[in-house]
């Protein structure tokens, strides 16, 4: 994998790629709130070795991506993040892609598929927010009055691992390396994540005039659509599922057993399963 640094949206933004070649379609992944582009390591290279070109981006603000300013950041008129993730493609030059979410990452990708579907070739839904209400409390937590000012100050050494506990089934699957990760992005970004969440959930869960107002605009993406999901999510738990068929009825689902939020990492052998024969699919559709 190569890390690159372009600049999008006036910010300097990471992204990391490699590039299978041009025989299929590139694919966008897009990680969740509070993470980095590895956290799609495992995946990256199968991907790539299908014949597509992989791009995983640092959202703004997370991994080595330049925080925003004040920003919409669901809209939602005007958000930013399909904006950006838009606007990344633009630069890296790809007219189109596979578009892959996961947590918040699901979000922004359906954002991308409905407010642009002629860019989006297919799209894949990752234990996806948004598109269901339910959040685990410690995040719905996050957005109390005060985590803002909180959110400053120097956190505990071991916050960042301990936070990556909760998204595995089984722990132990968890890498040295993405704990080290953990900590060197997931410190310095908390206040990020604060702002982010905070903009699209509230003490209840997903902010329901934002979902009512993304929901109605599903139709605007009739193409391909896949949501993987770990059977023992603790994060957004995979009843989610219903809510994803009911959004996008064309929406093929696959559950991973014994697998938690960051399945794509944790179950990387089960998604590819799921996502690979999908994607060739997609392309043979779109070329039929």
């Amino acid at each position: 994998m190569e890390s690159r640094t372009i600049t999008v949206e006036g910010l300097r933004a990471r992204v990391v790629v490699q590039d299978g070649g041009t025989a299929r379609e590139p694919i966008v992944l897009i990680h969740g709130v509070g993470g980095w582009a590895e956290t799609w390591r495992p995946v990256v290279g199968p991907l790539a070795s299908a014949g597509h070109l992989v791009v995983a981006l640092d959202l703004p603000g997370f991994g080595e991506s330049q925080a925003p300013g004040r920003v919409s950041y669901f809209g939602p008129e005007n958000a930013f993040y399909p904006r950006f993730v838009l606007a990344a493609m633009e630069v890296l030059g790809i007219p189109r892609a596979h578009i892959v979410g996961q947590s918040m990452g699901g979000a922004v990708a359906y954002m991308v598929a409905v407010t642009a579907p002629e860019r989006t070739r297919s799209l894949v839904l990752v234990a996806a927010g948004g598109l269901g209400r339910e959040v685990a409390f410690y995040l719905r937590a996050c957005t109390l009055p005060g985590m803002g000012l909180l959110a400053r100050l120097p956190r505990p050494k071991n916050a960042a691992r301990d936070a990556l506990r909760p998204c595995f089934y089984d722990a132990r699957r968890i890498p040295e390396e993405l704990y080290e990760e953990a900590v060197r992005y997931g410190n310095r970004s908390f206040s990020e994540f604060i702002r982010a969440i905070s903009a699209g959930v509230n003490i209840r869960g997903v902010r329901r005039p934002l979902r009512e107002a993304w929901v109605a605009r599903a139709s605007q993406y009739a193409g391909p659509a896949l949501a993987v999901w770990g059977r023992e999510d603790n994060v957004l738990p995979v009843s989610h599922l219903r809510d994803v068929k009911h959004v996008l009825p064309q929406a093929q689902a696959h559950v991973i057993e014994r697998c938690g939020h960051l399945a794509m990492f944790e179950c990387p052998d089960e998604f590819l399963g799921a996502t690979l024969p999908f994607l060739e699919r997609a392309e043979q559709a779109a070329a039929a």
